[in-house]
Order: structure tokens, then C-alpha cells, then sequence
């Protein structure tokens, strides 16, 4: 009898053990666009150098590629593909733009064939290039492709939140949420993450009404962004979310600013507010969980050559990846570097954004000014350029994004960088796996 207690004494403390070093807590954040131009404008706007954002000070800091079967010059096997038939890094460059520039490989980024949002979350989500507007789809097989969510929800260990700036079901949360053949599908994408993924908590913009009601007949409690700084009466604990975002606007640059850098037309409706509420709400449910989250703006703004707005948008990722970073260095929740891991990326570049000059510290290339439209009643936004600096294009682009980590399981990277400091967008997938299915 004491060797048999013995022997289940010993088999408790083991899985204790094991539970206590597991990774519990998975952030990935997402900037949707977020090009390598982008991070140095934010950073020279702030700080008037380079490589000065929250996630530079990361230990893992690498080159990601991001394109998808569209441009893949050859066969297709996903365990064993040729990323040269993929990016040229001959060509293109093995570290991006402002740090290598040449006529050759500005060619090959206006002429290449870029990944967009969903063939990028579906590389993210399942370990698999695919071809453009798809979601977790192999049009070759034409075959739904089981994403990272869909092995989360058969193990039921790790709760899922989807946390955007954009529509729930728009192209990158709907990458690791659902399976559909176009990403134009947005009422079937949508259902199909209330009804069917389901994942914890779903927090985004929202354009069809009747979602709502379908969220609630799904068994999701209903909120709006405004009722984060309310006070709670009810226990959300064991209540799936749906949380839709409203008056939602990022913040805009202040140009030469002294007591402020952006300014908030909604200073409660900070989207780092949004995300720190809603982790809080998952770390009272006691249970390990995976964050997407995504700020959709940079990618919108770099479409529209927008610069003032991109750094808003910039300026919420980064300050959204500090306050979860600081909760978590803050010893108030159970949360730690030794059982939480943060990501930092982008699904793709966007825009082409070219600096012709040099950048000052709260400098912006463009004037806002305002203007009447005497047809609509209304003031409108006018914007001048200067010389400083230029926009190639309003699509995407194959150039390299950068990709960062810090807390537990970040030296999984190791194993995926390769001889020129890059790894490959699927590589993602093979991290969260080992992470997340694999090791529990």
C-alpha cells in the first residue's frame, strides 16, 4: 500500500510539475500591413531614431517572409518547399527596406505578387501556403485545411479570444477561425465563428445586425466597447463575449508635440484599454488561452497613402504590446516571462512607403488642413505633401516584415531562423503548435 501511494504521490507531483513549466498564456499580435517603413516612421516620429519601438527591445527579433501560393514558381509540398520559388531573396534582399534598397529589387516588389490577409492568417493558423482569398482552404484538393483553433477546441485546454480592430470576420481573425472559400463570404465567415469555432471571447467591428442577435442566441454575452470603464455587476467568468468595437478611431499624430504625442478623439475607447479588459476577463476564467490580436489600421492607412493615420495606428500596436507586456512583468496576475509568450509581427508590407529625407523626432510629411465642402456642409481634410517622403504603390507588396518574441518558449525560434536571420510565415504555426498542442 505505501509503495502504491507512493508511486501516485510521485505521478501527482510529476504532472504538477509539468503544469507549472507549460506555456499558459499565448499573445500573438498582428499588424496588419505593418511594413518594415512603418516601424521606422513610428519610431523616428517618437524618438527621432530607428528601431526604438516597445517590441526592438524583444530578445528574438528576425525577418519574416509572407507569400502565398500565388507566387510560388514551381510544385508545392508544405513539408518540404523551395522559399527561394517564393521570395527572391537573391533579389529582393535578405533584410528590408529602409535597410537595403536597390532598382533591382524595387522592381521585384512592384512586379511580384503579394500575399493578402487570409492566404497569410492561413499560413499563420494551419502551417500551409494557399492561394489569395482564401481561408484554412487548399483550392488545389479543394479541402478545408484544420487551423490552429480547430485542435485547440478538440484538446479543450486552452481557451481562444479573437481581439481586432477590425470586423471579427474579416480576413486575418477569420484565418484562424473559420474555412471558407473566399474571404468575401462574410456572413457565412461570421456564423460560422459564433456557431461553430466559438472561440471565448470574439472582439471586433461589426456591419451585419442581425450578428448580434446571432451572438446571442450562441450563447455570448453582448457588449460594446463604451461599457469597458463601467463597472461590472454581473460575473462574466463563465460567459463566452462578444464584444463589439464602436466609436473606435485611432489616435492621430501631433506634430512637433510637447506634451503629447497623438491625441485620442475617444481617450476611453483606447483599443490597449479594449485588450487589457479582455485579457483580465481571461485570466479570471482560470484556464490557459490563446490571443490573436490585431490592429487592422496600419494596413487601411498604407492602402490609402495615409502617413498621419499609419502612425496612429502604429502608435495603438505599440502601445497595446506595452501594457500587456508591463501586466505581465507587473507580478498582479499569474501571468510570467517563464509561462507567457508574446509575438509580434505582420501578416504583410504594404504601400511601398519610400523615404526621400531624413525624419526629425514629431516631424510629419504632410499639412493637415481643413477645408469646406459646400456641397455636403461639412469640413473635410485636405492633405499636402512634402518632400520627404513617397509611396510606391496602395497594394501590398512580398517585401520582408519583422518578427519578434519575447517570454517563454521564444527560443523555439532558433530552431526555425535560418542562416540569413528569416523564417517563413508557416513557421509560426509550427511554433504555436509545439507550444500549444504538442507539449500538452
Amino acid at each position: 500500500m505505501k509503495k502504491i501511494f507512493l508511486i501516485l504521490s510521485l505521478t501527482v507531483l510529476f504532472s504538477i510539475n509539468i503544469y507549472a513549466e507549460k506555456i499558459k498564456y499565448v499573445f500573438l499580435f498582428i499588424g496588419d500591413g505593418m511594413s518594415m517603413s512603418s516601424e521606422f516612421a513610428l519610431s523616428k516620429f517618437l524618438y527621432g531614431k530607428d528601431k526604438l519601438l516597445f517590441w526592438n527591445n524583444f530578445p528574438v527579433q528576425t525577418y519574416m517572409e509572407t507569400w502565398s501560393m500565388d507566387s510560388y514558381e514551381g510544385e508545392y509540398d508544405k513539408n518540404n518547399f523551395d522559399s527561394e520559388k517564393g521570395y527572391n531573396a537573391k533579389v529582393a534582399g535578405i533584410v528590408p527596406y529602409p535597410y537595403y534598397k536597390t532598382e533591382e529589387s524595387e522592381q521585384y516588389f512592384r512586379d511580384s505578387i503579394p500575399t493578402d490577409s487570409a492566404a497569410a492568417a492561413t499560413a499563420f493558423s494551419t502551417g500551409q501556403k494557399v492561394y489569395n482569398w482564401g481561408l484554412c482552404y487548399d483550392a488545389d484538393k479543394d479541402e478545408f485545411i484544420s487551423n490552429i483553433t480547430d485542435k485547440l477546441n478538440k484538446k479543450k485546454e486552452y481557451n481562444v479570444a479573437l481581439i481586432t480592430t477590425d470586423k471579427f470576420y474579416s480576413a486575418t481573425p477569420a484565418g484562424f477561425s473559420s474555412h471558407n472559400d473566399s474571404r468575401d463570404n462574410g456572413k457565412e465567415i461570421a456564423a460560422e465563428i459564433l456557431s461553430k469555432t466559438k472561440p471565448e471571447i470574439v472582439a471586433g467591428k461589426n456591419s451585419f445586425a442581425e450578428m448580434t442577435t446571432f451572438a446571442s442566441l450562441n450563447n455570448y454575452y453582448l457588449l460594446d466597447s463604451s461599457e469597458i470603464n463601467k463597472p461590472q455587476v454581473f460575473d462574466l467568468v463563465n460567459k463566452k463575449i462578444f464584444l463589439e468595437l464602436k466609436n473606435y478611431y485611432e489616435p492621430m499624430p501631433q506634430e512637433d508635440f510637447t506634451l503629447e504625442e497623438f491625441k485620442y478623439r475617444n481617450e476611453n475607447n483606447k483599443f490597449s484599454n479594449i485588450v487589457l479588459y479582455l485579457t483580465k476577463i481571461l485570466l479570471q476564467k482560470k484556464k490557459p488561452f490563446f490571443a490573436l490580436i490585431e490592429v487592422a489600421g496600419i494596413d487601411k492607412a498604407n492602402h490609402s497613402n495615409l502617413y498621419g493615420k499609419m502612425l496612429g495606428a502604429m502608435y495603438e500596436l505599440n502601445e497595446t504590446v506595452k501594457r500587456v507586456y508591463d501586466l505581465i512583468d507587473s507580478k498582479s496576475t499569474d501571468m510570467t516571462f517563464d509561462n507567457t509568450l508574446i509575438i509580434v509581427t505582420a501578416d504583410h508590407s504594404t504601400g511601398m512607403l519610400r523615404f526621400r529625407k531624413d525624419m526629425k523626432k514629431g516631424e510629419l510629411p504632410f499639412i493637415y488642413t481643413k477645408k469646406k465642402d459646400e456641397i455636403k456642409n461639412k469640413n473635410k481634410i485636405i492633405i499636402r505633401s512634402n518632400d520627404k517622403i513617397k509611396y510606391q504603390s496602395k497594394n501590398h507588396t512580398n517585401e520582408l516584415v519583422g518578427c519578434y518574441s519575447v517570454g517563454a518558449g521564444s527560443d523555439l525560434f532558433k530552431k526555425y531562423i535560418n542562416e540569413k536571420n528569416i523564417i517563413d510565415n508557416t513557421d509560426i504555426n509550427k511554433i504555436l503548435n509545439e507550444i500549444l498542442i504538442d507539449n500538452n
